[in-house]
């Protein structure tokens, strides 16, 4: 089990200049990545985009990468010829029209901006991709390390609220199995305290026992719901993402609670099912976070 939650970092020297990944993971219902990368690399997105499907299935993904060139490829200029040409042949007409005295030197046109431009290296995207990959997989390697740690702080706290949940049914279990003869002693009681005497119960009283066990009659829902907690203990023992499994599962017992509570209006069983509802919703928020 892998939470959704994490953060990768790794950096890499190559001959063109050091390579530098950030990878982080939020809670996301979906895999939604944010790439920001150098303009350079906007070609290579694609690959990008598979390279991190291939290592995460769910979640927010927000990706940085940096590329520091070496020092010895910065700052390299060139001179535009064709704009330097057109420029010093404007400003000699203009000396001439202005009748502004004195050459036009080699300085006076490299103060326009236009006549130099950086020397852009076009990098080899096969290159590039083979460095960027090797980087990324690191950083990769790293978040799945710590959304795998964080998993397992959950799981252990998932399997504890299984057990109370298991435990919290088997109890309501037996409080229903006492809800009818409670209900035939509290009503032979009433019936002897109105009419003073001992009363042998009738096929009326039996006829109101049979409705009142017939309506708060839980088994299915505590049938499904012993089900429902089994189904949930295998899924964690699944290896691929079961998050949105166990979401839908979390869901079913929530159903199966809300009809007993409202099958049951002891007020024991009441009392226990409120708490394995807070269980269910505490699991709930623990599932938002899984992969």
């Amino acid at each position: 089990m892998k939470s959704m939650t994490g953060f990768g970092k790794a950096e890499l020297k190559t001959s063109l200049g050091k390579l530098t990944v950030e990878i982080s993971t939020v809670n996301n219902r979906y895999l939604e990545i944010s790439p920001r990368t150098p303009r350079s690399f906007f070609s290579l997105e694609p690959k990008i985009r598979d390279l991190i499907s291939e290592m995460i299935s769910r979640g927010k993904v927000n990706l940085f990468v940096s590329f520091d060139e070496n020092i010895s490829e910065q700052g390299k200029s060139l001179i535009n010829r064709d704009v330097s040409k057109a420029l010093y042949s404007q400003l000699s007409k203009l000396k001439k029209e202005l009748k502004i005295s004195g050459d036009i030197t080699i300085n006076d046109l490299l103060l326009i901006p236009e006549v130099t431009k950086p020397a852009i290296n076009s990098l080899d995207e096969k290159e590039i991709w083979l460095s960027l990959e090797k980087v990324m997989r690191k950083a990769l390697t790293a978040l799945v390390a710590m959304r795998k740690k964080e998993g397992t702080a959950i799981l252990k706290d998932m399997k504890m609220r299984l057990k109370f949940l298991d435990t919290g049914i088997k109890s309501v279990e037996k409080l229903s199995s006492d809800c009818v003869l409670k209900y035939r002693e509290k009503l032979s009681a009433r019936l002897q305290e109105l009419f003073d005497t001992k009363v042998d119960e009738s096929v009326r009283v039996e006829e109101e026992i049979a409705l009142l066990a017939e309506k708060t009659d839980i088994t299915e829902e505590c049938t499904r719901f012993h089900s429902h907690v089994k189904q949930y203990s295998l899924a964690l023992s699944e290896k691929k993402p079961v998050g949105k499994k166990l979401n839908f599962i979390l869901q079913e017992l929530n159903r199966e609670a809300n009809t007993i509570a409202s099958k049951c209006a002891d007020i024991s069983i009441s009392s226990t099912t409120i708490k394995i509802k807070e269980e269910i919703e505490k699991l709930r928020e623990q599932v938002q976070n899984i992969e």
